[in-house]
């Protein structure tokens, strides 16, 4: 576990964002696959058994590892609106990464794309692709240089908090980002030091009727600085501390809907493993949110993540995740849509090539200025089977219920879905 605790701090241990969707292809795809980012590989959920580990192909310098996934189902409100209009759906989900033959050291490529099809509602029809490199420079025992990079193209879920609700296709846009970092050991303390640049710009969206809407409003370019200080108590559980200072710019809006803004956060918590059965990231702190238009509303507050991982058995695995973010809005009166999420997540593995999950989440939007609120309430279940190193078959069952309140920015809905597919691993 030592080793684990030293990998994670070097990597600045920032615990994982909960989402709605669970086990997810690019953006708004469901991927079949259950393959949660665990703290362990040797426990339910993650564990892989050798047999059934597929094996990278060696290509020159790098090991390459392509997959495509195929998934076939049902979304009985493909709109996510009140009068929920059901259709028939497929998806195609290449992948491919590669990763250096280093013996220290490490560089990897990936590329990853998902499209959709619908039987009847063809303006849901969408493409998404993803692909991003990221390497780490070794020196010394413990001291590492960590970069990354990667550009992708997305889409907003509908009725997500992002979404325009009279939109007649999905809301689309480009993501580009950057993050160089360092993790630098000084006996039991560990300084971790990151930079982040991220740049969206969104693409205009056509109405239901007929016209189109701009949404460069929301262009933004965003730069972040976190300096982390770990103290390791143990070789098992370290303490932290943080600060970050993030300044966001609109690149496009006119003068009196730019979301220029500044944000501060200090926090505290701890990583690790508290028992042999129990590991995870908590933190809490204080954020400070001040816009330069007086129009958006400033925040100050209570801020939170945690991911904690509970192994109750060699077969099951549970897992309690909670974050406080921020969402670009897709409405021009509202900056950002402060967002608390809590997921619940259990993962079982009966049998050596058949793994069961199960995920149950809450998700509040403060849509701030204009007085919405959402609460979206989501349920899942997915089995995956592998037949052996290259195959595997999947199928999930998925409920979504979403309420409102003030003035309807988003659409309240309530909906279900359900495919079955495979995955073919070369």
């Amino acid at each position: 576990m030592k080793r684990g605790l030293a990998k994670l701090a070097l990597s600045s241990g920032a615990a994982m964002a909960p989402t709605l969707a669970g086990a997810q292809a690019i953006g708004a795809g469901t991927s079949i696959v259950i393959d949660p980012a665990l703290d362990r590989d040797d426990v339910a959920g993650a564990r892989i058994e050798p047999a059934l580990r597929p094996r990278p192909v060696l290509v020159g310098p790098m090991f390459a590892q392509p997959s495509v996934s195929l998934v076939g189902g049902y979304d009985g409100n493909v709109f996510n609106r009140p009068d929920g209009r059901g259709d028939a759906f497929a998806m195609v989900m290449p992948s491919l990464q590669l990763r250096a033959n280093l013996p220290r050291h490490a560089f990897a490529v990936s590329a990853a794309g998902t499209m959709r099809r619908f039987a009847r509602y063809r303006t849901e029809n969408s493409e998404e692709f993803a692909v991003s490199a990221n390497g780490r420079l070794d020196f010394g025992a413990r001291n590492a240089i960590r970069a990354s990079g990667g550009f992708s193209h997305l889409i907003e879920p509908r009725s997500s908090a992002g979404s325009v609700p009279d939109a007649a296709e999905p809301v689309s846009y480009n993501r580009l980002e950057a993050q160089l970092g360092a993790g630098l050991a000084f006996g039991a303390f560990r300084l971790a030091p990151t930079v982040q640049y991220e740049r969206l710009d969104y693409d205009p969206v056509s109405l239901t009727d007929g016209g189109k809407a701009d949404q460069s409003f929301r262009n933004t370019r965003k730069l972040r600085g976190e300096a982390r200080l770990d103290y390791d108590l143990s070789g098992l559980v370290s303490v932290f501390g943080s600060a970050s200072y993030e300044d966001l710019v609109s690149t496009s809006a006119p003068a009196d809907e730019r979301r220029d803004a500044r944000s501060y956060v200090v926090v505290a918590g701890f990583r690790g493993a508290l028992t042999p059965l129990l590991s995870g990231e908590v933190r809490v702190g204080y954020q400070w949110r001040d816009y330069a238009l007086p129009a958006y509303r400033d925040f100050q507050g209570v801020t939170f993540r945690a991911d904690l991982q509970w192994y109750v058995t060699p077969l099951v695995t549970l897992r309690a995740q909670a974050s406080r973010t921020f969402r670009n809005s897709g409405d021009r009166k509202v900056g950002a849509i402060l967002t608390d999420a809590f997921v619940l997540s259990a993962y079982y593995d009966p049998l050596r090539n058949v793994r069961l999950s199960a995920m149950a989440a809450l998700e509040r939007g403060d849509f701030g200025e204009a007085g919405t609120r959402t609460w979206r309430k989501a349920a899942r279940v997915q089995a995956q089977y592998s037949v052996n190193r290259s195959l595997s078959f999947g199928a999930y069952a998925a409920f979504v219920r979403q309420d409102v309140s003030g003035p309807p920015l988003v659409n309240a809905f309530t909906g279900f879905s359900a495919g079955f597919g495979m995955t073919v691993t070369v």
